[in-house]
C-alpha cells in the first residue's frame, strides 16, 4: 500500500472532503485538527486502506469496492475512490467519489467497508482506480486496479440493396421503408395476392446480406402506427447462413406485446452471432393467426455487453 503524508497548507484537506455532506463547522474543525497535526510528526499514523475489486463493468459504469483497515489512531476525515484515464496512478487531484457521513467522531467505522458505482464513464476506455483514506495525520491510498469499460452497442448501417423480404406486398410497404429513417413509412408483407404478391402464412422474414461477416447481438424495430394493430410482430427468431442458401435458427424470442410507435422495441439475443447472412423472422403477430405483418423501421446492432 502506498502512503503519502500531506504537508501543505491547512486548506489542502478541503480537496478530499465531500462538501455536499459536511457542514461548514465540521470542515472548519477538520481543518484546525489537520493543521495542528501537521506541526507534530509523531501525532499519529496514516490510515490503511485497500482497493478490493472492480465488478459489474458495463459500457458506462462500474462498481468499485474498498475498505479502511486502520484509522491510524485518529479520526477518519475522508474515504472513497479516486480514478483516472491517464497512464498515472490516480489521486484525489484527478477524479474522486467520497463515501460516509462526517460526524464529530469523524467518519464512523460502519462506513469503512463500501462499494461505489462510478457512472457516466466512456465506452471502450481504460481506467485506473484506487481507494483513498485521510485522517488527522494525512492521506494514504490503496492498490491501483485497472479495468476497461465495455464496447456498448455498435449499429450496422442497412441499405435497401442489402435487404430481401418474404413475402412482399406490391401496392404498399416496400422494403426501402425499413431503413429510410422515416417513421411515417412502413414495410408490409403480401396481403393482396395481386401480380405475384403471394400471401403466405408466417413466418415472414427480412433477410440481410452484408459485404462481410458482422456480429449481431440484437435489433430494434418500430410498429407501423401509433396504435396497436393485430398484425404487429409479437415473436421473432434469428437465422444465420454460411452460404446465403441454407439457414439455421440460432435464437428465438418469447411472445410479447410490441410497444407502439414512436417507442422502439429492442430485442437482445443471448450472444453476438457472426455471419454475412442473417434472417430476422416474424413468427407470430399480436393477434395470432394473421397471414401478413408490417414494421416501420428496423435497426441491427452488435452488443459489446453480450458474449461472443
Amino acid at each position: 500500500m502506498e502512503r503519502r503524508k500531506i504537508r501543505e497548507s491547512k486548506f489542502r484537506i478541503a480537496s478530499i472532503l465531500d462538501f455536499s455532506r459536511i457542514s461548514f463547522l465540521a470542515i472548519a474543525m477538520a481543518v484546525i485538527l489537520f493543521a495542528s497535526s501537521c506541526d507534530d510528526e509523531e501525532s499519529g499514523s496514516l490510515p490503511a486502506t485497500t482497493t478490493i475489486e472492480v465488478t459489474d463493468i458495463t459500457d458506462v459504469d462500474a462498481v468499485v469496492s474498498g475498505v479502511v483497515t486502520s484509522n491510524g489512531g485518529s479520526k477518519m476525515l475522508a474515504i472513497g475512490i479516486c480514478w483516472t484515464t491517464e497512464d498515472t496512478e490516480p489521486t484525489v487531484d484527478d477524479n474522486y467519489e467520497p463515501v460516509g457521513e462526517y460526524t464529530k467522531e469523524g467518519i464512523l467505522e460502519e462506513d469503512w467497508n463500501y462499494s461505489i458505482t462510478l457512472d457516466e464513464l466512456t465506452a471502450k476506455t481504460d481506467y485506473k482506480v484506487r481507494a483513498y483514506a485521510a485522517n488527522e495525520a494525512g492521506l494514504s491510498y490503496g492498490e491501483t486496479i485497472a479495468f476497461t469499460t465495455k464496447a456498448g452497442k455498435t449499429f450496422h448501417t442497412l441499405t435497401p440493396d442489402m435487404l430481401e423480404t418474404y413475402t412482399q406486398e406490391i401496392w404498399e410497404g416496400p422494403k426501402e421503408s425499413l431503413v429510410d429513417g422515416d417513421f411515417s413509412t412502413f414495410w408490409h408483407s403480401a396481403w393482396s395476392n395481386d401480380e405475384g404478391a403471394e400471401v403466405m402464412p408466417l413466418p415472414h422474414y427480412v433477410q440481410i446480406t452484408f459485404s462481410e461477416a458482422k456480429y449481431i447481438g440484437g435489433f430494434n424495430f418500430w410498429t407501423r402506427s401509433a396504435s396497436a394493430r393485430g398484425i404487429d410482430p409479437a415473436q421473432f427468431d434469428v437465422q444465420i447462413s454460411s452460404d446465403g442458401v441454407e439457414y439455421t435458427t440460432v435464437w428465438t424470442s418469447t411472445r410479447f406485446d410490441a410497444k407502439v410507435r414512436p417507442d422502439a422495441n429492442q430485442l437482445k439475443l443471448d450472444k453476438n452471432y457472426s455471419s454475412k447472412y442473417f434472417r430476422i423472422r416474424i413468427l407470430d403477430t399480436r393477434t395470432t393467426g394473421q397471414m401478413f405483418t408490417t414494421m416501420s423501421e428496423l435497426q441491427v446492432f452488435e452488443d459489446g455487453l453480450l458474449p461472443y
